[in-house]
């Protein structure tokens, strides 16, 4: 019996052996192609998702409740993040508390622990347009306040960033003190504005950097301006009291030719007053005296001039392109001449340097987180022990984690055992790396992901249960190969039609199976085994 192979409109006679060989090799191709990644669709460390996702019209309610809502120094806490939207899908999630407490991913939830907070492991699909994350959080030993930032994803589902609803919320709590309200205080001036952001604290405490204990102030620029400051004939509110200039003394005014408020040069003749004198003004500064538009404190748009008259031209309105280090500015107004700078090697700043959407990744030695800007190694993570061979009845359990690592999963049992290794448990900045999966004919369900905590922020749950099926298949095909190739080969070696290995290399025809299957799958010896959940 012949097969035909065809080639355009001819067709040829093929043994039946590379046939097989041929047939064989295209199956297990097909079934050794991994399966298209979604980028990203582990999650990753990002302030916002903004500069990924977008274009829907409205950003997706977030809300983030605790359980118990309130705690003493030392206590645990659970919280449920809710991210509400009308067009939601599927959902994802980056959480993070600046390092204050211990973030913990709950089993079951989809979050995984990494060097800078909680990342979703996968999309989670939407339930009544909702998606729910629960995760815990220890406080620390001493009294405090804690921010938790979110940045949230709501998913329309079609493995594309359009029509995506990126969203962000900070949601804050006191642990065993009485809390006060600290205001954002941009010009340092000692009074802050609730409109620019506000932090909780414990009372008594001193202001972070950045922030006053006193609200009130109407110009964060001008730290001249604020409550209880000297009013001057500026026109300007200068002690925020919502008045201008009142009872202020009269200054001396110049002629100002567009009426803007500001007056180029000292010519002409002053005249001494103060308020809205027609034509004439106190402040100096404008560097277009024909264009009302154009004076100091003019918001600067695109347009090929100096709206604000500090010098510069369309500083910081220009289309941007690019993102972390790699991030620049148009040359001019048209996105098209952005061209976006070459990327860094990644370190440890919370920056993305290499510019590929991530902070801190691969900026540390294997074995080492990211904290703030020092790679420093993990402490208390205990390693999982191995899982049972083929028919064994156990899997390896994962160590428990402490401090600052989560354990390490067991590797799930071989062909046969009825179950998988169950990762270790994830604590402060490293989450245990979950156990793979239990091989083939399982007795009973087996976790493709093992335990859903991942390793570290670039890491992912391990895809034992497939793997070791595809890895099965490929096996198979390629040492049934190996024996019809044999049964031919010991014919020729009996015929003398081939010649016998000089020693220095073994013919293709006599390696191992493994070292078919290693060839075939273009894996070194020396290489080893390639780490599970990479990308």
């Amino acid at each position: 019996m012949n097969i035909e192979q065809f080639r355009g409109t001819r067709a040829a006679h093929l043994p039946i052996g590379k046939a097989l060989r041929i047939a064989a090799l295209t199956l297990a191709g097909v079934l050794a192609r991994p399966p298209a990644a979604a980028a990203h669709a582990n999650g990753i460390v990002a302030d916002s998702c903004e500069g990924c996702h977008g274009s829907a019209a409205t950003p997706p309610d977030v809300a983030l409740a605790a359980d118990p809502e309130t705690l003493n120094p030392g206590d645990s806490i659970t919280f449920t993040l809710t991210i509400r939207s009308p067009t939601i899908k599927v959902g994802g999630a980056y959480v993070t508390t600046g390092g204050i407490g211990t973030l913990q991913a709950l089993p079951g939830e989809g979050l995984a622990v990494n060097s800078q907070g909680l990342t979703h492991t996968a999309p989670k699909p939407a339930s009544n347009g909702a998606v729910t994350f629960r995760f815990g959080w220890q406080a620390p030993a001493k009294p405090g306040a804690v921010n938790v930032h979110v940045a949230v994803m709501a998913a329309n589902g079609n493995n594309m960033p359009s029509g995506d609803s990126p969203g962000l919320g900070d949601f804050q709590w006191v642990f065993g003190c009485t809390a006060t309200t600290f205001y954002v205080d941009l010009d340092r001036d000692g009074f802050g504005s609730k409109a620019w952001g506000t932090l909780l604290g414990c009372a008594g405490d001193t202001p972070p950097a950045g922030f006053a204990a006193a609200d009130g102030d109407c110009d964060e620029n001008d730290q001249t301006v604020h409550p209880g400051a000297t009013e001057v004939c500026n026109m300007k509110d200068d002690d925020c009291d919502g008045q201008i200039d009142e009872n202020a003394p009269p200054v001396q005014m110049w002629p100002d030719g567009d009426g803007d408020g500001y007056y180029t040069f000292q010519t002409g003749t002053p005249k001494m007053s103060c308020g809205n004198l027609p034509g004439y003004a106190a402040r100096a500064g404008d560097c277009d005296d024909r264009d009302p538009a154009v004076h100091p404190g003019a918001t600067e748009i695109c347009n090929l001039k100096d709206d604000n008259c500090d010098t510069r031209i369309d500083e910081l309105v220009r289309p941007t392109c690019g993102v972390g280090w790699c991030a620049r500015y148009s040359r001019s107004c048209d996105p098209a001449d952005c061209v976006p700078g070459p990327p860094a090697e990644e370190s440890c700043n919370s920056f993305d340097d290499d510019c590929d959407g991530e902070l801190d990744n691969g900026a540390c030695p294997s074995g080492m987180v990211c904290a703030g800007t020092q790679c420093v190694a993990p402490s208390g993570s205990g390693a999982g022990g191995l899982g049972g061979g083929a028919g064994s009845p156990s899997a390896g359990s994962g160590g428990s984690g402490a401090v600052t690592t989560g354990g390490v999963g067991g590797l799930g049992g071989g062909a046969g055992s009825p179950s998988a290794g169950s990762g270790g448990s994830g604590a402060v900045t490293t989450g245990g790396m979950g156990g793979s999966g239990g091989g083939s004919r399982s007795r009973s369900p087996s976790s493709d992901t093992g335990c859903a905590v991942a390793s570290v922020s670039s890491g992912r749950p391990g895809g034992g249960g497939r793997a070791v099926w595809w890895t099965a298949a490929i096996v198979a095909v390629c040492c049934g190969l190996l024996v019809l190739r044999k049964a031919k080969l010991g014919t020729q070696l009996s015929r003398g039609s081939l010649a016998r290995d000089d020693g220095l290399r073994k013919p293709a025809e006599l390696r191992s199976c493994r070292e078919q299957v290693n060839c075939f799958l273009g894996v070194q010896p020396e290489l080893g085994r390639r780490a599970e959940g990479g990308r």
